[in-house]
This record gives C-alpha cells, structure tokens and sequence, in this order.
C-alpha cells in the first residue's frame, strides 16, 4: 500500500487503534507528541513494533548540519523503517543531502512555502511535510502552497512523497489530497473523524430498527 495515511501521534493506544483499521501506512512523531505522551522515543519504537512495522518517523532537534547527520544516523538505528524529520531551513538541507545517499530516509519537515519545497525536492528527501493549518493560521493559504508544490514537483518530475502536514479537520485533508497531496499526516482526533457522519448512524439506527420490526427482536 502506497504511504496514503500517517498517523500523527506517540500515544501508543491511539496507534494500536488506528493501525487495527488496516488502513494506516505510517506513524508521524514529533518532540511535542512524545512530550504528551512522556515517554522516549526508544520505549514508544518497542512499543509500535509489537503490532506495526512500517515507517515511523523520528524527529532531529540538532540545528547545525553535522550535528543533525550524527543525531540522525543514531535514531535511524532504533529499528528498521525509521524515517528522520529535519527541519526544511539550509542546515537541514545541507544534512539531508548528505544522509540520503548514507541510506537514512529523511522528511524534511516544517515546510511553509514553495521554495523549501522544491530545496527539500532537489536535496532528494524521499519525503516532504508542507504545513496546512499553521500556513493557514498565519493568513495565508496552505491548500495554494500544495498546488504549487505538486507543479513544481511535476514539473522537475521531483519523485518525493508530498505529505500535507498539520491537518486541522476531515475536510483540510481531502482538499489537501484534491490539491495534490501524495500522503497525509492526521492526528488520532481527525483520523477518527473519517469514520462518522450523522446521516450513517442515523441511517444504521433505521435499518436496525426495521430489521428488528421483521424478525421480533
């Protein structure tokens, strides 16, 4: 299955839930997910891989180029299929431009406007993360950011999965996927927002009703 849905949390319970679904591809972490949930990233890894073994993503918190490198090289020893988000600003790119060709599969994250995009594209980041809901809190408008993006991207035939980021509701991320998004990244809370619609309770509630009315239950 292509990398259509990463869940963005560390709560292992919220993963454990999700990934029962069948339909998560991957597990999105950050310092501030893993802040929430109290634990290190070493105890949550053991954790996800007692029931998943796709990509999970790890998070750099070095800030200069060679810095970010070891650190990155060190928690993509954790366990198989981890990905390292680097901040998308110059030692990042620097960083990632080295790491890939090392075989460290990296996301370059924290992405606000199309050219560090396209700088996450041509350092060769098997994954990008542009931000939605804080381009859109800041005024501006993250569904244009995708669109130009996806031009760009196609246009230099840029092979880089395009994550849509910070994904405040259902309805951001089906226009972000509209707007050209290969993957999105959603939080327990909107993941599950996927499943419901009052019209479909209302709907199972009548059709329980009626068989109930036939058959004497």
């Amino acid at each position: 299955m292509a990398y259509r849905i990463f869940l963005d949390t560390a709560n292992v319970d919220e993963i454990r839930d999700a990934v029962s679904t069948g339909i998560v591809a991957g597990i999105a972490t950050n310092p501030n997910k893993m802040a929430q949930a109290g634990r290190r990233y070493e105890d949550v890894i053991c954790d996800i891989r007692k029931f998943f073994d796709g990509p999970v993503a790890l998070e750099a918190i070095s800030t200069k180029a060679e810095d970010i490198i070891e650190e990155a090289q060190r928690l993509s020893k954790i366990s198989k299929n981890i990905v390292i988000k680097i901040p998308t600003n110059k030692e990042g790119i620097k960083a990632i431009n080295k790491l890939v060709p090392m075989g460290v599969t990296t996301n370059s994250t924290l992405i606000f406007n199309p050219a560090q995009a396209l700088a996450a594209g041509l350092a060769g980041s098997p994954f990008i993360s542009p931000f939605i809901g804080r381009v859109n809190a800041c005024g501006q408008d993250g569904m244009e950011l995708f669109r130009q993006v996806r031009k760009m991207y196609d246009f230099y035939d840029i092979k880089s999965c395009v994550i849509a980021a910070s994904i405040k509701n259902c309805k951001e991320a089906v226009d972000a996927i509209v707007a050209g998004a290969d993957s999105i990244a959603l939080t327990y809370q909107v993941f599950e927002q996927f499943f419901y619609h009052p019209l479909t309770e209302i709907g199972i509630e009548k059709f329980t009703a009626d068989y109930n009315s036939v058959y004497g239950l």
